[in-house]
């Protein structure tokens, strides 16, 4: 399958589990392990046919089991690599965030899903480091499961006709969903595999037109697939969303754009609406032609891009995308009462930054990331006019059609800019 298709069709899943043969666990492990090679995953396993469940180590030395004392009643668990510290590093749990998306796109491509749990696993993480002599910390916990929701339908309410106001730009369809085609089963994009593990005939980026600043944005933050039938709250029960994992479908990550040269966009600094106009329907009708609905809106006519590349010593020729989050905002209602609320918006980031290094390398793009390691630096609320993009946000959220009554579109906290992506000449 491909990265573009997993995007499209990836959603959390409650199923029951399903025993595994070995070489499919290995597989699944192998390309997860590609998003941190340096670090080991930890993997938690049902008895199998060819293998006894239990605790397992993976790194470059294979799969090797370290106890057999718990077992998983999913069809696996898996942990990455994380040392307990007074202050966990942001670029850790950047790190936690990529390896599962990783983990969450290949089990897709294999007709499984995955749910996260919202508690950490603590009788597991007693276990590893009791019998490696370890400090490791598990966070929460990422379970490989049987998928258990609906196929693809496409939106059946009638569009919205809308007239892009100035300072919105509307961008392109992801490419799968042009002309049906992951409707059809007749999209043909890179296949996932080959995302992760090479990088597609590399090439310089193409900025005289949106394609594929639309693909990036899309792939690190925008929806997926779902039919229109009722609130969004009850679409995200069903299993549809974001095309990145997300804690009780929180979404607390927003991409911000700063723009000095690309195609006919006003350079300036702008912020992505992965939901659109409707917040529910996933298309819009414009001059007569029915288009994803999916837009950046400006906040700033400014582009500080020579402060920008000063303070963190890079050089962006037509845009860098900032990824931000909010803190107090990263699931909703009652969830928040259960759910260990600490770390989580960072490694979501981690998640949305997955996305947008996957679908670089789909495109045969250079890029480079400068994870920011003192983001709440009260610097860059002024570096990156975090006041103004916040406003916009708010005020853009407030005027949606269809608006989710647990309102997850809009900021509860203040924005805390987490990762700098730019692609490279």
């Amino acid at each position: 399958m491909s990265l573009q298709e997993c995007l499209a069709r990836r959603k959390d899943c409650s199923g029951e589990g399903r025993v595994l043969q070995l070489s499919v666990i290995k597989e699944i492990c192998n390309s997860t392990f590609q998003a941190a090679p340096s670090n080991s995953l930890f993997v938690v396993l049902p008895n199998g046919e060819d293998y006894t469940g239990g605790i397992y180590k993976y790194n470059n030395d294979g799969l090797v089991r370290l106890t057999d004392k718990e077992k998983t009643k999913s069809t696996m668990e898996l942990y990455p690599e994380l040392f307990w510290k007074e202050s966990i590093e942001f670029e850790d749990l950047i790190r936690v965030g990529i390896t599962w998306q990783y983990l969450s796109l290949k089990v897709d491509s294999i007709g499984l899903g995955v749910s996260q749990r919202a508690r950490a696993p603590k009788k597991y993480n007693k276990l590893v480091n009791n019998v490696t002599n370890q400090n490791y910390s598990f966070l929460y916990s990422v379970a490989v499961r049987e998928r258990d929701r609906a196929a693809l339908m496409k939106d059946t309410a009638e569009p919205l006709q809308k007239k892009v106001a100035e300072g919105t730009i509307l961008l392109d369809t992801p490419t799968c969903y042009k002309d049906r085609a992951i409707y059809e089963n007749t999209y043909k994009g890179i296949q996932l595999d080959d995302a992760i593990f090479n990088r597609v005939d590399e090439k310089s980026p193409n900025h005289t037109n949106l394609h594929q600043i639309s693909q990036l944005l899309w792939a690190c933050q925008g929806e997926n697939d779902h039919a229109t039938h009722g609130n969004r709250d009850a679409l995200e029960k069903n299993g549809f969303g974001r095309v990145h994992a997300s804690g009780c479908a929180g979404y607390a990550v927003y991409p911000i754009v700063y723009v000095k040269n690309l195609a006919n966009v006003p350079d300036g600094s702008y912020h992505y609406n992965p939901v659109g106009y409707s917040a529910l329907n996933r298309w819009v009708k414009v001059n007569g032609t029915i288009t994803y609905d999916h837009f950046i809106q400006k906040f700033s006519s400014g582009t500080p891009s020579v402060e920008i590349e000063k303070e963190f010593d890079m050089s962006f020729s037509n845009y860098a995308i900032l990824l931000c989050i909010d803190r107090k905002k990263p699931c909703a209602g009652l969830i928040h009462r259960i759910m260990n609320l600490k770390y989580w918006a960072e490694v979501e980031a981690g998640m949305a930054l997955a996305g947008l290094q996957l679908q670089a390398n789909a495109l045969g793009l250079k890029w480079k990331k400068k994870i920011i390691s003192n983001p709440d630096d009260q610097k860059y609320r002024k570096l990156f006019n975090l006041d103004s993009a916040e406003q916009s946000i708010n005020t853009t959220a407030n005027n949606l059609v269809n608006r989710a009554n647990n309102e997850r579109v809009s900021l509860e906290g203040n924005l805390v800019p987490i990762v700098l992506f730019h692609l490279l000449e």
